[in-house]
């Protein structure tokens, strides 16, 4: 009888722990899990050591982390259950004839999975009805741990969308500042203040996306242009350009509404990524381009 209370309490804490973890990582404002953010951290920093700076390499880790996140759930689910199940084997079961048992362990995982799962082979059917109504709770939460990776599928593929057009945008203005024959601060101060608006808007969306979806900065893209940390030092030195005393009032404002921007994204990713103590912007904008391998 103690070994069944102990095996409920144990199996049930296995099955909280990754529920709560699904919330924290989906629905929590901030977007962190404990379980889900130390295995994403932990497979982006092991990345990094084998990747270097092979960023064909490096670009697998966040949907690595992706993938590893939802097996963990799973598997924390099914061994839950499993451990709940395992202390009423095999009196409490009727098995079909001819279905390969064990009796024990091996026979609890196997009907765990099958009822996450919602498989419903029926070749193993509980004979009490307290353990009746364990098999259609774990399918609920099984149906719901798919909806919930689909959703977050959907999350990531428009934080990463977004980061990655406003990076190639950024790099397509650097580059036109540096080598057309008219810089942003020679034209028109309103057209050139709305570009620098626009830019300031779609920024502040990034770290907020970074806040609320932490994973979507494991998501290390191939191409230069496309990593926001490559691209932020030629936008910084547009800003200055645009800072300078003989520019108009308006772009001037915009500009330092920008730089200000700039400044709340390097401390979001000083505070919750590089796990840092925020120093000065170029120290830590210097420590982003390390992480992502772009220095």
């Amino acid at each position: 009888m103690m070994w069944e209370v102990l095996a409920t309490i144990g199996g049930a804490t296995l099955v909280l722990v990754a529920l709560r973890d699904i919330f924290d990582t989906l629905f929590h404002p901030h977007g962190q899990g404990i379980v889900s953010e130390r295995l994403i951290h932990g497979i982006w920093r092991v990345a990094r050591r084998v990747a270097r700076r092979n960023h064909s390499v490096l670009s697998f880790a966040g949907p690595l982390a992706f993938f590893a996140v939802i097996l963990t759930w799973s598997a924390l689910v099914i061994v839950g259950f499993a451990v709940m199940l395992w202390p009423h084997f095999p009196d409490d079961y009727v098995v079909t004839a001819g279905a390969g048992r064990d009796g024990g362990l091996g026979d609890a995982l196997y009907l765990s999975m099958v009822n996450l799962t919602s498989l419903g082979y029926g070749d193993i059917v509980a004979a009490t009805t307290g353990l009746r109504y364990l098999g259609p709770l774990e399918t609920l939460i099984g149906l719901g741990l798919l909806t919930a990776s689909i959703s977050w599928i959907l999350i990531i593929y428009r934080v990463l969308a977004d980061s990655r057009t406003l990076s190639d945008e950024i790099a397509l203005l650097t580059e036109t500042d540096r080598e057309a024959d008219v810089t942003l601060n020679q034209i028109a101060p309103e057209a050139a203040a709305g570009i620098l608006a626009d830019v300031t808007s779609r920024l502040i969306a990034v770290r907020d996306d970074l806040a609320h979806s932490p994973i979507g900065y494991y998501f290390h893209p191939r191409q230069r242009r496309h990593g926001l940390p490559a691209v932020l030092p030629g936008l910084i030195a547009v800003v200055d350009d645009c800072s300078a005393p003989d520019n108009s009032p308006e772009l001037r404002f915009e500009a330092e509404m920008l730089r200000r921007a700039i400044d709340q994204l390097l401390k979001t990713v000083s505070e919750e990524f590089l796990r840092s103590e925020p120093t000065g912007s170029a120290e830590t904008l210097a420590a982003y381009q390390r992480d992502h391998g772009w220095s």
